[in-house]
C-alpha cells in the first residue's frame, strides 16, 4: 500500500543509550517455540476481552497466506531503516536476524500469519500519548504496563512476541473497537539503533501519520491488507510479517496442537472456538473436535479424559475461594503426566508433580474464582509458565503449598478406589490375584491367604499375573500387553455330536481337566461373551456392608461400548486358572447404583460397559472368602 502521509517513525536517539538487535523483551518467549508463545499470549489476550454486547463464544482464526512485499504499509520507509539496521549491526548478537529482515524487504513476496479475534471488545480508546490505560495504546506503543484487574495479562509484554515471531521484525495491527465501530491500523517494528543518512534513531519504529509530530495519530479508517479479508466487525486482527515457523508449519497444525495444550480447558467448556487456514488445511478446533484431535496425541487425550470426569474434587482456600481437581487415573499411560494448573482464563500455567503417587495419571487443577484469579495472576512471572510463591512473601508459599497438599490428597483418595495397575488385553485373558480364602466350596481350590479371618481393606492386590509364573508387585510393574489362547467353541456338522461347556452356552459343566463332555448341537441358553480387546480390569478387597459376607470390587474400563457374559475364574498358586472350580459367589452389583447383576456359577450376565468409563462391580462371597481372581 503505497502512502506519504502514514509511515514507521522512529525516534531519534538523542542522549538514550544504545538499543541492540536483541530486544529483552522478547527473551521472555524465546525459549519457547515461536508458535506456542505466540499462541499462548495471544489466546490469552483475546479470552480476556469477551465483548460486552456479543453472542456466542469467542472465536479466533489463524489463517497463512503469502502477500506482496508492496503491500506492506509504509514499507518504503522501513525498508531503509531495515537495511540501515542489518549493515550497522555487524558482530553483534542478533546480527543475523537483521540481515534476514532486510532481505526480506527487498524481495517481491512474504509469508503473513493473520491472527484475528471476534465477539471480543477491539482495540478502545485512544493511541495518544496522554491517554493512560487505554488498550489501544498498551498493545501499540508501550511495554511492561498492565491494568491491576483480575484478567489474565501481568506484565503487558505480550505485544513483544509479535515481532519474536516475525522474521522482518514487524507486525500491523487492525481493529474495530466495539464502543465506536471506527477501524483503526498502526503497526510496530523493533530493529536496532541505527543511522540513516546524518540521523540516529532508536531501535522501535511505529506506524503512524508522518506529518504529526507532537503524538501518533493512527490510520483511520483501516485498509485492506493484502490478500486478508477486511475487518467488519469488532475485534483485532494481528498481522505478523515473515512468519518464522511458515516452512515448519504451512498446514497451521502446530498452531492447532498449541491451541489444544495451552487452551484444551476454554476449548472443552466451550469458552472459544479457533479455525486455521492454510493454503493446503482447513481446520475447526471446538468443543465437538476436540476429542478427535487430542485422540491423535496420548498425553494430550489423557487430560482430555481427566476434564470428562463427571465429579472433581472439590475445596476451598482462604486467599482464592473454590478449587477443582479433574482426574483420570489411567495405568495404559506410558508415563505419569502429573497436574496442569490453570485460573480464569482457563490457559495452562504449572505443572504439580507428586511423585509420591505411584499410579500413571493425569489431572487439572482449576481455580477460576474472581478473587483466585486476580491473586494467582500475582504469582506468575512474564512466560506464565509457574505460579512462584516468592512473588508474593506473605501468604504466596501457604497458598502454593494448599494447592499441592490439595491436589496430593485428592489423587490418594481417587486412587484409594482405582488403585493398582492395569493390563492392556490382547485377547482373553487372566489377570489381577487378589488375596485368597480356604474355599469349602465345589472342584479344587485356590490356594489359600496366610490369614483367611482377617478384615478386608480397600487395597489392590498383591501381585498381578500374565501366566505361568509371572509376578511382580503392583505397585511397580507397568501396564503389560498380555498374550493367552483363546479355546474356539466346537462346531457341530450332520449328526455328529459336539463337545460344549455351559461357558459356551451348553447345558453341560466342565470338571477337572476333563474335555470330551458329549453334547447336542443344539444352540444354548447362554449370550455372547463381550470381547476383550482393549479392556482394562482391576479388583481389590473392599469393605463389606452386609453381614456374613465379603466383598471383591472388580473396576472395568472398556474402549468400546460393550454388552455381554464375562466368566471369572480362580487363580492357583501360580497365577493358572482353576477351570474346574465354581466361586461361591452370592450376589454381584453395580457400586454406585446398587442394581443387582444376575450370576450363575462364575459368569456374570448381561454386562453394559460404556465405553472410557469406569465399571465399578461388587462381588458378594461368604465371610472369609477371598480369591485371586481372573477372567476366563
Amino acid at each position: 500500500m503505497k502512502t506519504d502521509e502514514y509511515g514507521f517513525h522512529f525516534e531519534k536517539q538523542g542522549l538514550s543509550g544504545e538499543e541492540g538487535p536483541i530486544d529483552p523483551a522478547q527473551q521472555y518467549f524465546e525459549g519457547s517455540h515461536a508458535d506456542h508463545a505466540i499462541v499462548r499470549e495471544t489466546g490469552q489476550n483475546t479470552i480476556d476481552n469477551p465483548g460486552r454486547k456479543a453472542s456466542g463464544p469467542i472465536r479466533m482464526e489463524f489463517e497463512l497466506a503469502t502477500m506482496a512485499v508492496e503491500d506492506i504499509p509504509g514499507i518504503d520507509g522501513l525498508r531503509n531503516h531495515v537495511e540501515a539496521a542489518a549493515a550497522q549491526t555487524e558482530n553483534q548478537q542478533g546480527h543475523r536476524r537483521m540481515v534476514k529482515a532486510a532481505t526480506l524487504a527487498g524481495g517481491e513476496t512474504i509469508p503473513v500469519l493473520r491472527i484475528s479475534d471476534y465477539n471480543t471488545t477491539g482495540l478502545t480508546g485512544s493511541e495518544s500519548l496522554y491517554s493512560n490505560g487505554s488498550p489501544l495504546s498498551r498493545l501499540t506503543r508501550g511495554t511492561g504496563g498492565s491494568l491491576d484487574d483480575d484478567r489474565g495479562g501481568s506484565f503487558g509484554i505480550g505485544s513483544a512476541v509479535g515481532p519474536m515471531a516475525s522474521d522482518l521484525c514487524t507486525v500491523i495491527y487492525t481493529s474495530i473497537p466495539e464502543d465506536t465501530g471506527d477501524s483503526v491500523m498502526a503497526g510496530y517494528t523493533r530493529l536496532a539503533t541505527h543511522t540513516v543518512g546524518d540521523i540516529s534513531y532508536r531501535a522501535e519504529g511505529h506506524f503512524t501519520r508522518l506529518t504529526c509530530e507532537d503524538d501518533f495519530d493512527y490510520q483511520r479508517p483501516a485498509p485492506r491488507l493484502g490478500p486478508f479479508p477486511k475487518r467488519t466487525e469488532p475485534g483485532t486482527d494481528i498481522f505478523v510479517l515473515g512468519y518464522r515457523m511458515a516452512e515448519s508449519d504451512p498446514g497451521l497444525e502446530r498452531v492447532r496442537d498449541a491451541m489444544i495444550d495451552n487452551f484444551m480447558a476454554a476449548i472443552f467448556h466451550g469458552k472459544i472456538v479457533v479455525e486455521g487456514r492454510a493454503p493446503a488445511n482447513h481446520w475447526t478446533l471446538d468443543a465437538n473436535s476436540l476429542p478427535g484431535f487430542a485422540k491423535c496425541r496420548p498425553d494430550a487425550h489423557a487430560f482430555y479424559r481427566a476434564l470428562t470426569d463427571p465429579e472433581p474434587a472439590e475445596t476451598t482456600i482462604s486467599e482464592i475461594g473454590k478449587v477443582r481437581l479433574y482426574i483420570n487415573i489411567d495405568d495404559r499411560l506410558e508415563r505419569k503426566l502429573h497436574t496442569i494448573t490453570m485460573r480464569a482464563p482457563l490457559m495452562k500455567i504449572d505443572t504439580f508433580r507428586h511423585n509420591s503417587v505411584s499410579a500413571k495419571y493425569a489431572a487439572v487443577l482449576v481455580c477460576d474464582s474472581r478473587e483466585g484469579n486476580k491473586y494467582l495472576r500475582m504469582l506468575e512471572p512474564p512466560q506464565h509458565h509457574q505460579w512462584d510463591a516468592a512473588r508474593e512473601p506473605q501468604r504466596g508459599k501457604k497458598v502454593i503449598d494448599s494447592l499441592k497438599a490439595f491436589t496430593r490428597d485428592s489423587l490418594r483418595e481417587r486412587i484409594s478406589t482405582e488403585i493398582g495397575d492395569e493390563i492392556k488385553i490382547d485377547g482373553l485373558a487372566r489377570f489381577l490375584p487378589t488375596e485368597i480364602a480356604p474355599a469349602t466350596t465345589s472342584g479344587d481350590p485356590a490356594v489359600p491367604t496366610s490369614e483367611p479371618e482377617a478384615d478386608p481393606t480397600e487395597r489392590e492386590s498383591s501381585s498381578v499375573t500374565g501366566g505361568r509364573g509371572l509376578q511382580k508387585p503392583s505397585v511397580d510393574s507397568p501396564a503389560k500387553k498380555v498374550r493367552v489362547k483363546v479355546r474356539q467353541p466346537a462346531v457341530g456338522g450332520g449328526d455328529s455330536d459336539i463337545e460344549q461347556g455351559k461357558e459356551r452356552g451348553g447345558t453341560r459343566k466342565r470338571r477337572g481337566n476333563d474335555i470330551g463332555l458329549p453334547g447336542t448341537g443344539s444352540e444354548g441358553n447362554g449370550t455372547s461373551r463381550i470381547p476383550r480387546q482393549n479392556l482394562s480390569f482391576r479388583s481389590w478387597i473392599a469393605a463389606s456392608n452386609q453381614a456374613g459376607h465379603s466383598v471383591t470390587a472388580l473396576a472395568i474400563t472398556a474402549d468400546d461400548d460393550e454388552t455381554g457374559d464375562m466368566q471369572l475364574v480362580g487363580l492357583g498358586p501360580g497365577g493358572e486358572p482353576e477351570a474346574s472350580y465354581v466361586l461361591p459367589i452370592t450376589r454381584a452389583v453395580f457400586h454406585e447404583s446398587g442394581i443387582e447383576i444376575e450370576c450363575s456359577d462364575n459368569t456374570l450376565k448381561n454386562l453394559r460397559l460404556k465405553a472410557k468409563q469406569l465399571t465399578r462391580i461388587d462381588v458378594y462371597m461368604p465371610a472369609g472368602e477371598r480369591y485371586r481372581l481372573g477372567v476366563a
